[in-house]
């Protein structure tokens, strides 16, 4: 009957919410549109999330805070708290940051509600050189298609090169930041002995890099943002991480055919045959060097 199924329902958020697992929680409890105490038990949930974010500010977990207060979408002071928190402490958390660690750097839509600004970017740190980190975001940041053409393209000569190093650029990185991003020699194979080479600031990963920095096909499942699926990008009904589905992601590699560009699957293996490169539903993770000294 309905009620065993609302039942079952509020029985698996309340289960969320004693595990400990509150963002999971307040979107189940959401989806209930109602039912018993769920809009009083989303509340205890956000309440919780808040809690803790003001514990990890107080312990100097300054980059794990903002994620907390950020994941709480404006409740109380949590926007103000989250911006005070990442202007004062950026250059302090990209500096102590190790491989492995997730760190905040940039704003950019995500939640695809504008009416309470952009979001603070998480990015997964690949790899260190001294005073630079090479990272990557946390989610697919967009969708976009590699070329808005069906045409034979390369790394260099593509749209969404072009689109990253220009409009995103912009859009998520103050002037500040933008001089804290490396401008990088990339390298890319386009064929059996030939290589096509860039100056890039903001870039995608290639095959050869995908297969470096991750472990596992489990490692390079992305989840997309609200955002980033409401621009198009697909999702698998049968692939998910940490709860959520996952999608498809450009690699700057030339797939088997010069019209077509390696992705990442849903499943997180790396397709090396390849999308057509004006494919529109694939996401978007971009690339970059920070230094961290400046």
């Amino acid at each position: 009957s309905v009620t065993q199924i609302e039942e079952c329902k509020y029985g698996n958020a309340v289960s969320l919410m004693k595990a400990g697992n509150y963002t999971e929680a307040i979107t189940a409890f959401e989806e209930m549109n109602g039912y018993k105490d769920s809009a009083a038990q989303i509340v205890n949930c956000q309440n919780a999330i808040y809690d803790k974010a003001v514990f990890l500010m107080n312990a100097g977990k300054h980059g794990e805070a903002i994620t907390a207060f950020q994941s709480l979408n404006g409740y109380k002071d949590s926007a103000e708290k989250k911006k005070d928190l990442y202007d004062k402490h950026k250059t302090e958390i990209l500096r102590s940051a190790k491989v492995g660690d997730y760190i905040v750097f940039g704003s950019y839509e995500q939640d695809n509600d504008t009416s309470n600004g952009k979001e603070v970017v998480e990015w997964l740190v690949l790899a260190k050189e001294g005073d630079k980190a090479l990272v990557i975001s946390k989610y697919a940041l967009d969708c976009q298609q590699y070329n808005t053409s069906y045409t034979c393209v390369t790394w260099e000569t593509c749209t969404l090169r072009k689109w990253l190093n220009g409009t995103f650029m912009s859009n998520a990185f103050t002037s500040e930041e933008q001089n804290m991003i490396q401008s990088t020699t990339v390298i890319t194979f386009t064929g059996d002995v030939s290589t096509c080479t860039t100056m890039d600031k903001i870039f995608l990963q290639s095959i050869t890099q995908v297969n470096k920095y991750f472990s596992s096909d489990e490692a390079r499942k992305c989840v997309p943002t609200e955002y980033a699926k409401a621009q198009g990008a697909w999702t698998s009904s049968s692939d998910s991480a940490g709860g959520k589905a996952t999608c498809w992601w450009w690699l700057r590699s030339p797939g088997d055919y010069s019209n077509y560009a390696a992705c990442v699957i849903s499943d997180g293996s790396v397709f090396s045959y390849g999308r057509d490169v004006n494919y529109d539903g694939n996401g978007v993770r971009p690339a970059l060097w920070i230094d961290v000294k400046s």
